[in-house]
Formats: C-alpha cells, sequence, structure tokens
C-alpha cells in the first residue's frame, strides 16, 4: 500500500497532527512555505545552474508558488513551472515542491527538494528531478533558501 504524501490539500486551521495510513505521525503547519534563490554546480563541466522557487500551502489548504531554474550546461535547460501540484514537509528544515512545468518548452513534471540549513545558506541545498529523466542536485554555492513558518 502506497503511503499518502504528508501534506496534500489540507484544511489547516493552525497546527494538525497527521496520522498516516501506515501507523506514521507528522505534524503540519498551516501557513508553511519556502522561498529560494541562487546557484549550484551540478555538472564535473562546472557550470552553473541558477534557480528561483518558492513554494508552500496556505491557510486554506492550497498549493501555491512557482520555479524557475537554468543549467547552463551544454545545452542550455530551462524549466520554468505552470503549476504547483503538491508540497510536502519532509522534517523540520527540508520541503519538497511538485509541479508541472515546460523544460526548454517541453511539458514536464518536477519534483524540488530543498533545505534550510541555516543562515546565510551557505549550507543549503537545493535538488530537481524531471519526468524527462534529468536531475541535479548541490549545496548552494551562493543564495539562499528561508523557510518561512507560522
Amino acid at each position: 500500500m502506497k503511503t499518502p504524501r504528508i501534506l496534500e490539500r489540507l484544511p489547516l486551521a493552525s497546527l494538525a497532527l497527521v496520522v498516516l495510513s501506515a501507523g506514521a505521525l507528522a505534524w503540519t503547519k498551516s501557513d508553511d512555505f519556502v522561498t529560494g534563490g541562487g546557484f549550484i554546480i551540478p555538472t564535473a563541466s562546472g557550470a552553473h545552474a541558477n534557480f528561483g522557487v518558492k513554494g508552500g500551502v496556505d491557510v486554506n489548504g492550497g498549493f501555491f508558488g512557482h520555479l524557475n531554474y537554468v543549467d547552463h550546461s551544454d545545452p542550455q535547460l530551462h524549466v520554468k513551472s505552470t503549476s504547483i501540484t503538491n508540497y510536502v514537509v519532509v522534517n523540520a528544515t527540508t520541503r519538497q515542491i511538485e509541479g508541472t512545468a515546460t523544460a526548454n518548452g517541453v511539458p514536464v513534471t518536477f519534483t524540488v527538494t530543498v533545505s534550510d540549513a541555516g543562515e546565510p545558506g551557505t549550507s543549503d541545498t537545493f535538488a530537481i528531478t524531471l519526468s524527462s529523466g534529468y536531475s541535479a542536485s548541490g549545496t548552494l554555492q551562493g543564495g539562499n533558501i528561508q523557510l518561512h513558518v507560522d
């Protein structure tokens, strides 16, 4: 049996205890979102990959956000979100954002996982996986991931 996502369009008032079908417990909080921007160096070529990301769930349980990601390798890849379809509280510092996008104009789905490991962002991480098979990840070489929790 597939375990349900920790957070899927739940009407959250303030702080809710979610009981998963497998018996695991997870705390979720309303008005939880993450923002970030910067760059990683995901390939041996040393080419930068820049990103801007925002994702979250509002007090009514609706998902919101965006993703813009450019890998400057050859050939260059530009991913631009068209919708946010899920937001997962992985742990106290890590969030996962899922959605639909275009990659160089071709429709794809994406999963982005970001971690806010403290200020000023030198230990924060960014990872992206596309339905096309592309994936990249790394510790930020510049920029910051910022978790916002009420």
